[in-house]
Order: structure tokens, then sequence, then C-alpha cells
């Protein structure tokens, strides 16, 4: 299965070792050092996902390579290099906000446009060095990399060059796999997606003591309970911010209205959900996201009264995050990601929370849903565990609109 490209030579993989190297660099530090340790962003249903296309794409590349045709290998590796650059452009805008710690779209744009303006003058003029390196001294690098490359074929059995001066079929497979692994990883460490095509937030203001505390209407336990005669007390001693922030779909609206009133009337804010827990829609089902949205937006403005003003990240359609944008929604994705299984919050589940909160001293967005093994007896249960310690540690419950607050000077 060794494809030969004759046409390409040694010298050409030098660029593409470096832009391979320093996407790999840069995703691992992204990673290591990133604002929200808790907070990957893909749900398990998107991870399995992304195993699959996963092995879709390198499977394909397969394919392609056993036609033993240098054109079409060609055309994949400039594919794959294309794919790989605008991989390493994307975790590089990512991981400056992330370092910047924008609040929301509009600052993730300001932010963006910042960093293009730093790329024109600074990193520009290396890349356009580092090429004319390569135009007067590329032949002599080459044939010492030659060297390397036979040694790293002997030792790990990846090899970039065949012996017919050409790229062999595990380099090219070899990229495939980067690109297709890169992408979930981007993913799950930014809401690019949502930046591009909504007012998307994963926290909000830093330092502001305020928490965001949100739940699925649907794991919720029904009638009264120690949690919610809690939050009342707290309540009835002053604090008029003890609130839940509860996500309903639009079968929890029309099947329990009255319930989610109450919701309402308690002082707690109601959001909306996409209807499917995971989320996921193909790229075929455009209308249907945005029909979603159309349709829980006007169911309601029946049951609460108002308009809505957040919707949860499960959807990631770009059509569900652009309708939810014509009404004026902002989408909530999370600082921290709970899923309860068992009895009760584990000790490491706990430790999380609390030292993701108290990193950046409140404006954390934490999401705390059902595992596989939980109960809505016992999510109760943890979410009055939560609350405790929290606010033992001085910090307050409120609504999203109150934690992630428009910076008007920051919107495009």
């Amino acid at each position: 299965m060794a494809s030969s490209t004759a046409a390409v030579g040694h010298f050409s993989i030098i660029p593409t070792y470096t832009i391979v190297s320093i996407t790999l660099v840069l995703i691992h530090s992204y990673n290591k050092h990133r604002a929200h340790k808790h907070g990957n962003l893909l749900t398990s249903e998107m991870k399995s996902h992304a195993v699959a296309a996963t092995i879709s794409i390198i499977l394909s590349c397969s394919l392609v390579l056993q036609q033993h045709d240098d054109e079409y290998t060609i055309k994949l590796i400039v594919l794959l290099l294309g794919a790989l650059f605008t991989i390493l452009m994307s975790v590089f805008f990512a991981a400056v906000a992330d370092v910047w710690y924008v609040v929301g779209s509009g600052q993730f744009q300001m932010v963006s446009l910042d960093t293009a303006g730093m790329m024109l003058y600074f990193i520009l003029p290396a890349v356009v060095l580092f090429f004319r390196f390569l135009g007067m001294y590329g032949e002599s690098v080459g044939s010492r990399v030659s060297n390397l490359m036979a040694y790293v074929v002997k030792s790990v059995g990846i090899s970039a060059v065949d012996g017919d001066d050409g790229i062999s079929s595990s380099f090219v497979l070899s990229l495939a796999m980067l690109v297709s692994v890169s992408v979930p990883i981007l993913n799950a460490l930014c809401p690019m997606g949502g930046y591009l095509f909504s007012r998307a937030y994963t926290h909000g203001q830093p330092n502001t003591k305020k928490v965001a505390l949100c739940v699925n209407f649907s794991d919720l336990e029904s009638g009264e309970n120690d949690l919610w005669e809690y939050l009342s007390q707290r309540k009835e001693e002053g604090e008029y911010t003890a609130v839940l922030n509860v996500y309903v779909t639009l079968n929890d609206l029309q099947s329990f209205p009255e319930a989610v009133k109450e919701l309402a009337k308690k002082g707690h804010h109601v959001a909306l959900a996409p209807s499917d827990p995971s989320g996921e829609l193909s790229l075929f089902q455009g209308s249907e996201a945005a029909n979603y949205v159309e349709s829980i937006v006007n169911e309601y403005r029946k049951v609460i009264g108002t308009e809505p003003s957040w919707i949860a990240a499960y959807g990631r359609h770009p059509a569900m995050l652009g309708k939810a944008t014509e009404f004026g929604i902002k989408v909530a994705y999370w600082s921290t990601l709970v899923q309860v299984g068992g009895d009760m919050l584990s000790v490491e589940q706990q430790d999380a929370i609390s030292s993701d909160v108290a990193d950046k001293n409140g404006g954390s967005i934490v999401h705390v849903t059902l595992g596989k093994d939980g109960s809505n007896e016992f999510l109760s249960a943890s979410l009055l565990a939560i609350v405790n310690d929290l606010s033992s540690k001085g910090f307050t419950f409120e609504s999203l609109l109150d934690v992630a607050r428009d910076d008007a000077t920051m919107i495009l």
C-alpha cells in the first residue's frame, strides 16, 4: 500500500513537518493551560460521532491511496495541508482568546481582529523569512532531513518519503489522522461555531462572585424537596439571587406548562433547550433546526409571557444558532460540566466545581446533568451540596442574564 508521488521531493516535506509540529505543540499548550480545566464542550454523543468521523476520514484517504494515482495523491495532500493550516489558525485564534478570557462572541471577534493584526505585523514576516531560507538552503537541509527520515522509518515505521523520492501513504495517513483528531479537540476547547454563528458564552465576567447554576427541567425532581426549600429560605433571608437556570424543551413547555410557570414565579430563570439531549442534527436538517427554534420561542411566549433570552448549547447546528440570533437569544455553553451518576457527586466532581469557580472568582456557568446511573432525587441532593459548598465561600447564584452581561463596546 505504498503509493509513491515522485513529483514531491524531500525539500517540500520540511514546511509540512513545521506546520504539523507547531499545530501539535499549540494544541498541547492550549489544552494544558486553558481557562476552564473541566469545561469540555463535547457531550458523550458528540465524542462518539467524532470517533466515527475520524474512522471515516482515514478509510476515505486509504481508498484514495489505493488508486496508486499520483494526481489523486497530490490533491489529497493539498487538501489535508489546507485543512491542517486552517486548524492551526483556528487553534491560534482560540488560544489567544482563551488567554484574554473573552466574554461572549463580541469580545472573541474583537480579540481575533487584534490577533490577525498581530499576525500581519509579526508572524507573517517570520513565515516569509522561513520560506526564503528554504529557497536558499532547502536542498542541503533536505539531504540532512532524509537521514532523519530513514531513522524514523527504522524506529517508528512511519515513512515520510518512499524510495522513489515521493511521499509515502503512511505519511499521508498520519496527516489525515492528525486532521481528523484535531477538529474534535478544538471543538472541545473552544465553541468556534458558536462564536461565528451566534452570541455564545462559556462564562460571564470574572471577579463578580456570581455563579450560574444550570440544570435540565427533565432532570429535576418533581414536587417540593430540600433544594427548593433551601433556595426559598435564602430568599426570605434577603438574598434575592438564589436562583437556578432551568433548561426546558418544547415538549416540557407543552406537557408541563404549569410546572414551568411555577418555576418562573419562584424567581428561577427558565431558558430554552433543544429537543434532542445530544443536540446532534445532520447538516441536511437545517430547516428542522430553525423551525424548532421558532416553535419553542412561540410556546415560551404562551407559557411564560415574556421573550426567551437564552438557549442551551446542546444543539450546535449553524441553522439553529443563526435562528436563535435572529430572535436575540444568546447561546449558553458552560465553564464546568458535571454528570451526576450513582448516589451523589464524587469528591473529584466537587473539587472540580470548587476549583473552577474559585479560579476566576465568579462568572462561571456550571451545568449539572444526570448520568446514566443517576436519578432525579440524587440530582437534587447534588445541587443542594453544590449550593451549600459555594455559598459558604461567598458565591451567589444568579440567572444567566446577570452572570454573563454584554459589554456594549465589545459587540460587533
